[in-house]
């Protein structure tokens, strides 16, 4: 038996994801597919757009047998600890042969090259980093041309190439996953992606990205001040149809019943509670928590009479050396108690739990449960608090915002 392993958002999913997941299978023959997914909160740093058991429904409907849930300590974190918490999980399932990730051009050799010099940084490499961020770059700018310099050294390609492949968003995680792969059992298979790029607004293609997806939403949705639904500006076929084209057509009707049901959950949902996170925090500062330095505790506390709400809060701060993904990452730690240790307590304190299957993954639960290393968790109730107090705090969190109020401890695995 072969099983391949995603690592995933699916936020929300889209034919380019349907895409990915019947290459898969295509090209490496696997029996089963695994899919590790972020639960209510994004690698952004923000919330998903829809909840993780409806994005789950999307993904067993088109092609996954199996979906695990990647912890929020994880979901949120920057592309390094993501793709490791991933690759964590995935091990942990021992069942996952390879680890299946999309690149915008497949050149697995200078991918696994790259992922080396940042696991093992050679000191001209180190040294160049230190320089550019001295110089006032952020940290990821500063690393992809700390890269290419180091390669254009090293590497027989063109400077403007090793850019274009450092930098591409999609690029950056299959590096990370390559990094986290190495000394360990599973295979890293890069799948080649296909349409709009990770940022393109562009909603007229068939494969558009997640971002043009979220866009198309937002322009059906009026929202007041308050960030709450207010009513729909268009006709409920001409959506179902637009939707229709931009992902499978069971994927559309999942979809369209959380636009027409108040489901949807928008970045600045989380305003309100981060504000009071904020106000009741500001003394003793925010330096604890995860990707927050010193400087960045003493920004948000010396700005915090200027927050509007949380977009608006993540523009005022960001800066030259400081990302707007940087910013919302540390804001939703924040919002979430993502402290920096948290990250080490959840790598040795691993476990699996199950959003979904498929009854006809039998062959693969068994295995599952023969050969899992780390706790498979079912049901909430059953599992230590403690083990995952962060994704049922985040999922709380989000149950507020969606209008569903769901109880994690109630709430059943999607079976199909």
């Amino acid at each position: 038996m072969k099983v391949a392993g995603v690592i995933t958002e699916y936020n929300p999913f889209h034919n380019g994801h349907k895409y990915q997941l019947e290459q898969i299978k295509r090209q490496t023959s696997a029996d089963y597919i695994v899919v590790v997914m972020s639960g209510d909160f994004v690698q952004r740093g923000e919330p998903a757009i829809i909840d993780k058991y409806e994005r789950t429904h999307m993904a067993l409907l088109s092609g996954a047998d199996l979906v695990l849930e990647l912890p929020a300590v994880f979901a949120t974190a920057s592309a390094e600890f993501f793709a490791g918490g991933g690759v964590s999980v995935l091990k942990n399932t021992g069942v996952v042969d390879m680890l299946c990730y999309g690149v915008e051009s497949v050149d697995h050799e200078l991918t696994k090259l790259v992922a080396g010099v940042l696991k093992n940084p050679p000191a001209e490499y180190s040294t160049s980093l230190a320089r550019l961020i001295q110089g006032g770059m952020s940290f990821p700018a500063a690393r992809s041309r700390a890269l290419c310099e180091y390669f254009q050294d090293n590497y027989d390609s063109s400077l403007e190439k090793l850019d274009a492949f450092i930098t591409s968003p999609n690029n950056i995680l299959a590096i990370e996953y390559e990094k986290a792969l190495m000394d360990n059992d599973i295979t890293g298979f890069p799948i080649q992606r296909v349409g709009e790029g990770y940022h393109s607004t562009d909603s007229t293609s068939e494969f558009s990205s997640a971002t043009a997806v979220r866009g198309v939403i937002s322009t059906l949705i009026d929202i007041d001040k308050h960030n709450t639904i207010t009513n729909m500006q268009l006709d409920n076929s001409w959506i179902s149809t637009k939707f229709s084209q931009l992902m499978p057509s069971d994927c559309a009707d999942i979809l369209v019943n959380c636009i027409l049901g108040g489901h949807i959950v928008f970045p600045d949902d989380i305003s309100e509670m981060l504000y009071y996170r904020l106000l009741t925090g500001k003394y003793k500062g925010f330096a604890q928590y995860a990707d927050c330095t010193k400087e960045l505790s003493a920004k948000i506390v010396k700005n915090i009479y200027k927050y509007e709400s949380f977009t608006q809060f993540c523009n005022l701060l960001k800066s030259k050396n400081l990302t707007y993904t940087r910013i919302s990452r540390v804001l939703t730690h924040i919002l979430l108690g993502i402290e920096n240790n948290d990250f080490n307590i959840c790598m040795d304190n691993p476990y699996l739990r199950i959003l979904g299957f498929k009854k006809s993954s039998g062959e693969l639960m068994h295995l599952l449960k023969k050969r899992a290393s780390a706790p498979i968790i079912t049901k909430v109730a059953d599992a230590p608090y403690e083990l995952i107090s962060k994704d049922i705090f985040a999922a709380d969190l989000y149950g507020r915002m969606c209008h569903l109020q769901q109880n994690e401890f109630t709430h059943g695995v999607v079976i199909i």
